[in-house]
């Protein structure tokens, strides 16, 4: 029995069993929310989370990902990169599918010696969380760049309201 067919065999408690381990960094009440309402519309932020990683785990089920990964990283990490989480809570549910799929996987990875195949995917993991880092950074870029930029124009329109700095034109 192959590694790769045991993770579709058991993909959807290990896709449930990540989702709540993602839910798991909200108060109760928000995560409730979430695992309760799959609409899109009520819940924007569940099933942006629900979607995109089931969208991860299909990615990481082929034999090489597609181009397509990053935009579905990126789904869950633009979300948490806003949210008062630290860089490494924000990140923890790219690092929980090791702990899921082990959980899932562990006596059928020793009893048919799969722990090379095991590896294989684990190094996947590896490659994810380095992407997954990237683009939560290029997020708070942003973020700190708009804040920086908001506050530089309020800064300058005070300093005209005072008549300390005046429009070129002006001169």
């Amino acid at each position: 029995m192959k590694f790769y067919s045991l993770l579709k065999e058991k993909k959807k408690s290990i896709l449930n069993e990540w989702f709540d381990d993602l839910l798991s960094s909200y108060p109760e009440e928000s995560a409730q929310f979430f695992r309760s309402n799959p609409n899109q519309f009520t819940n924007p932020v569940g099933n942006t989370f629900r979607l995109n990683l089931e969208k991860i785990f299909d990615e990481l089920l082929c034999e090489k990902c597609s181009e397509k990964l990053p935009e579905y990283v990126d789904g869950i990490v633009r979300i948490r990169s806003l949210q008062s989480f630290a860089p490494s809570m924000a990140l923890i549910f790219v690092f929980s599918l090791k702990k899921v799929v082990w959980q899932n996987l562990r006596s059928e990875i020793k009893k048919y010696n799969l722990y090379e195949e095991y590896y294989t995917f684990v190094n996947k993991l590896d490659e994810l969380i380095g992407l997954a880092f990237d683009l939560y950074m290029q997020c708070r870029e942003q973020i700190w760049s708009q804040k920086a930029n908001y506050m530089n124009s309020r800064v300058h329109k005070l300093l005209e309201r005072a008549g300390l700095i005046k429009e070129v034109g002006e001169l």
